[in-house]
């Protein structure tokens, strides 16, 4: 052990003799472990994000359509797909009366997810809301798909069956529209028609994914027999269902066998409309993020492998600096199992302190990616140990090579070089 330490205090000895020389090839294991800790702390940010709106979005909803895949997907439909014949405004009432289901409502659909020219005009004041997206369901929506209303309230059934013209925006569009005053009773023209404000949304939470929390600011929802009335042209019906916790396959099978029969879709004929549930879309992410990280690790890790390609140079070429000290060493007494260990000491202590500078370099710009441009970021401890663990590891492999020339050294020849 007194050796050992010995050891250790003539490695740190080494590199503060010559700091410049030390602190240039510190830079790639520094580069490379802050990148991985950096990398790890927008994955895990945005997993754990990707988990959070998921909850949010209430993981019980199922959603059925014409077409297989809806929301921030963007697929575009099959030509088989696009000549199906629409979900109606009865299919959803069939639904609704359903005992499984524990709520349902159609939807139209306004504008749409993604970018398109197909949104809606929405005025007022002199002011045009940027890219819209109104959507009109009954009454019961918000407790279906946790919508959050922070100001007034959302519309009746008693509105709703009378086709009366009010909204609830998100703030987004209150914001753009009516900037800092209250919008509660004042009117927005869509398309022309002039329509009440009753209801503003909450602020989206922060924890959006693939623009969700953008989608939540420009929403705007009205009664649903409103727009059907207003835009005949929207053929089309969603119809959105709420499964009690544990009963989201027996709703599926529920409502699935109920359009099958509406629909005439023979029995050894696949379902010619799409079943969809909210956590889809988020499975989509999570396995983008997994993808995401099997990229950009390795790349991560190349820095490290650059950094230790630098430790072995240093190491070479203190090698040949300190012959004539490796030759005396061994004149006194000193074991090839010394010299070795002494010098994979060194390589092994300089990779240590690059992976804790980088380590803590990576929480740094974790944090201040977080603060200063909300993006998610966390505490990644399994890319702070892997870092560490690869940069000892690095420095072990580069210094192996070097210390293994030293100790190899003829120590009459070694100081006969200098002489």
């Amino acid at each position: 052990m007194k050796q050992l330490a010995e050891m250790f205090s003539a490695a740190r000895a080494s590199l503060l003799a010559n700091k410049l020389r030390s602190g240039l090839t510190l830079l790639g294991v520094i580069i490379g472990v802050s990148v991985v800790v950096m990398v790890g702390a927008v994955l895990d940010g945005l997993s754990a994000r990707v988990a959070a709106v998921t909850e949010r979005s209430a993981p019980n909803v199922i959603y059925f359509t014409k077409e297989e895949k809806i929301g921030p997907s963007f697929r575009i439909p099959t030509a088989e797909e696009r000549q199906r014949p629409e979900l109606t405004y009865e299919d959803a009432l069939a639904v609704a009366a359903l005992d499984k289901p524990q709520a349902v409502s159609p939807q139209k659909v306004r504008g749409s997810y993604g970018p398109s020219a197909n949104n809606p005009t929405v005025t007022a004041q002199g002011k045009q809301a940027i890219r819209p997206l109104l959507l009109g369901v009954w009454e019961n929506f918000p407790d279906i798909v946790s919508v959050r209303v922070d100001r007034g309230r959302f519309f009746t059934e008693g509105e709703r069956r009378g086709r009366a013209k009010v909204v609830v925006i998100g703030k987004g569009i209150a914001q753009q529209l009516f900037d800092d005053l209250d919008p509660l009773g004042k009117s927005i023209k869509i398309d022309g028609t002039g329509y009440r404000v009753i209801g503003v949304l909450a602020a989206a939470a922060g924890e959006g994914v693939l623009g969700s929390d953008e989608l939540d600011e420009r929403i705007i929802y009205a009664p649903f027999e409103t727009v059907a009335e207003r835009y005949p042209e929207i053929k089309g019906t969603v119809i959105v269902a709420r499964a009690a916790p544990g009963q989201v396959d027996e709703v599926i099978e529920q409502v699935t066998y109920l359009l099958r029969a509406r629909r005439k879709v023979p029995a050894d004929a696949p379902n010619n409309f799409g079943v969809n549930r909210a956590e889809q879309v988020f499975e989509a992410v999570e396995q983008i993020l997994a993808g995401l990280a099997a990229l950009v690790a390795p790349i991560a890790l190349a820095g490290l492998v650059v950094g230790g390609v630098g430790v072995m140079n240093i190491m070479l070429v203190a090698v040949t600096e300190r012959t004539a000290e490796i030759g005396i060493r061994r004149a006194v007494g000193a074991r090839r199992r010394d010299i070795l260990l002494q010098f994979l000491l060194e390589a092994v202590l300089l990779t240590i302190i690059g992976g804790i500078i980088g380590a803590l370099l990576g929480v740094g710009m974790a944090f201040l990616i977080r603060m200063f441009i909300n993006f998610p970021a966390m505490l990644p401890i399994w890319a702070i140990v892997a870092g560490l663990v690869t940069s000892i590891i690095v420095g072990i492999i580069a210094g192996l090579y070097p210390a293994i020339r030293a100790a190899n050294l003829d120590p009459v020849e070694a100081i006969r070089s200098v002489i």
